[in-house]
């Protein structure tokens, strides 16, 4: 009854501050800001989709039509205020490996059912699970997508027939680059140049919209033939269910899933991003996932492509000076705007210098800067952000998360094994207790979590010659323990007893406390009961006679200290 009325009222809580923030969204203080800023995103955003698409191996129009719906229904619900929602670069290689799967039919099925699972777990409340991954995997994982993206639009950019579909098959056949067509590489080249100078001279110039409009432009005045996005309606189509029954649902599954994890993790590290550099109100991971399954099962619903929060679309919000909701809802309402106005001119843009785009952004997404701080400062670390980048690379994204989650595990086990053991001389626990026992009672301090790979770390306790007549763990070290630890600290205390040597137990977190109460260790204890502080165990004992002499415990001058 009492999780049921904090989860209420959570929910409760979250109602009333989404409906103050559309209220905010008609401020007039903040709305002509708000609106100049969505316009920002939505130039930045058109060839961004637009590309995005083409890569994904559906129709360009799909792009914007994604973007206008799910940004839309993501701005009014997410719970990040300024967190611009769309296609994504890291959803790229995946959609197109569901499209060649599965088709177009089968990607619009994913996307719906990806949006179902993120709204399941936004309201399970599992959203700041997902922000537990290790940052060696998240960057290991956005660097493998930003290879996958480079191998598949090398091809785009050097005007290669579309059959060769990534730099894997130029690798094996190094004769495919006779049939590159040196307009096509001058161009991709023009806008990979774009991209990188235009933003040093000015931020706030739209660098990707004047680079494609620049390229598109001497293309029809030269009247160069090339590869084009083609037309593009000037309307968005009528919403209708996605076809389940004309898929696979049982092969799709797994891929849905991973478009769920992947749009899952990519959302709530942009909102985390969002959080760092506005002013705005602290994100709900989540409701977060809640709007951004609302906005995939809506995409869906118009044959739209899979979406995420994307973290550079969003910092560009941020940047232009977006304060509410409306700017992401306007930068939607821009894009509908564009999209039924310019439809001719989009439809005119080379290939080429979509693939130069996103060469560009394969390039930012390489995280060699992450990848040289982990190096100096943990190896191992870097060695996960190593294999979490190469599985995706060589496998697939479920293998190459797994494989960089597993070996953090390792890695944080690994680092965990030390308990420390170790016994307080006399003259520091008279000083502890403030009492003096003379040789009758020790006290043993444990630092580190009890759990299966650091249990036989008390192993070496009962196995001692010179034990007291009373023993007094201190566990205010111990953060956790396992089921593994609770067994061993029970055979040690029942060994211990049957040499003649009683246990007391001090100091135990409430967490601690709660396992040791489920594993019945308080019945094996003196006192049967567990004490908030060493000078309580040492006052029970005070009223007890000492049960029979033993040799005195041994002062080492350092505190030993056992390893697994």
């Amino acid at each position: 009854m009492t999780e049921r009325v904090v989860i209420d009222g959570f929910w409760r809580d979250r109602l009333v501050r989404t409906k103050q923030s559309w209220r905010d969204m008609v401020s007039p203080a903040t709305l002509p800001r708000d609106l100049s800023a969505g316009l920002t995103v939505a130039l930045v955003a058109l060839p961004l989709n637009v590309a995005l698409a083409i890569a994904s191996g559906v129709p360009a129009s799909l792009g914007i039509i994604t973007a206008v719906i799910a940004g839309a229904v993501a701005a009014m619900t997410g719970g990040s205020h300024l967190a611009v929602t769309g296609p994504a670069a890291a959803m790229v290689p995946l959609c197109f490996e569901i499209v060649q799967r599965h088709g177009i039919q089968g990607l619009i099925v994913a996307g719906f059912l990806c949006g179902l699972f993120q709204v399941t777990l936004g309201v399970a409340r599992v959203g700041r699970l997902v922000q537990s991954i290790p940052v060696s995997v998240v960057a290991g994982f956005m660097s493998g997508i930003g290879l996958l993206i480079l191998g598949g639009q090398l091809p785009r950019m050097l005007g290669l027939p579309a059959v060769v579909r990534s730099s894997a098959a130029i690798a094996r056949s190094p004769s495919l680059l006779a049939q590159a067509k040196p307009a096509a590489v001058v161009i991709g080249v023009c806008v990979l140049a774009a991209m990188i100078v235009l933003p040093k001279i000015s931020k706030k110039i739209p660098a990707a919209l004047l680079a494609l409009a620049g390229v598109t432009t001497a293309v029809v005045v030269f009247g160069i033939a090339m590869p084009n996005v083609g037309a593009i309606p000037r309307g968005l189509p009528t919403p209708k269910l996605p076809s389940f029954f004309s898929v696979d649902l049982v092969k799709l599954l797994p891929e849905a899933l991973a478009l769920t994890a992947l749009a899952s993790v990519e959302s709530l590290l942009s909102a985390v991003g969002v959080d760092a550099m506005a002013k705005t109100p602290r994100h709900s991971s989540d409701q977060e996932l809640i709007g951004q399954g609302l906005g995939n099962m809506a995409s869906a619903l118009f044959g739209g492509l899979p979406v995420t929060g994307v973290i550079v679309r969003s910092s560009v919000a941020v940047q232009a000076g977006g304060k509410t909701r409306m700017t992401p809802l306007a930068h939607s309402a821009f894009l509908l705007l564009m999209m039924v106005a310019a439809a001719p001119v989009v439809a005119r843009v080379p290939i080429a210098a979509l693939g130069g785009l996103l060469v560009f952004i394969g390039l930012r997404l390489l995280e060699w800067r992450e990848l040289r701080k982990m190096w100096k400062i943990s190896r191992f670390e870097a060695f996960v952000f190593v294999a979490t980048m190469m599985g995706i690379v060589l496998s697939d994204f479920i293998d190459g998360v797994l494989i960089g989650v597993v070996l953090a595990l390792i890695h944080f086990a690994h680092t965990q094994r030390q308990l420390g053991v170790s016994t307080v001389a006399d003259d520091e626990a008279v000083g502890l207790i403030g009492i003096n026992q003379g040789d009758t009672v020790a006290v043993v301090r444990i630092e580190g979590p009890i759990f299966f790979v650091s249990h036989t770390g008390l192993e070496e306790l009962a196995s001692r010659e010179d034990l007291p007549p009373y023993l007094i763990f201190d566990l205010a070290g111990v953060p956790l323990i396992d089921v593994t630890g609770l067994e061993t600290l029970r055979s040690q205390i029942e060994l211990l007893e049957e040499r003649g040597t009683r246990v007391l137990i001090a100091r135990a977190s409430e967490r601690v406390q709660l396992r040791l109460d489920r594993g019945k260790i308080p019945s094996l204890l003196y006192g049967k009961r567990l004490f908030p502080h060493v000078s309580d165990a040492v006052a029970a004992i005070d009223r007890f006679p000492t049960p029979r002499p033993t040799p005195p415990l041994s002062r080492p001058s350092q505190p030993a200290v056992v390893h697994a």
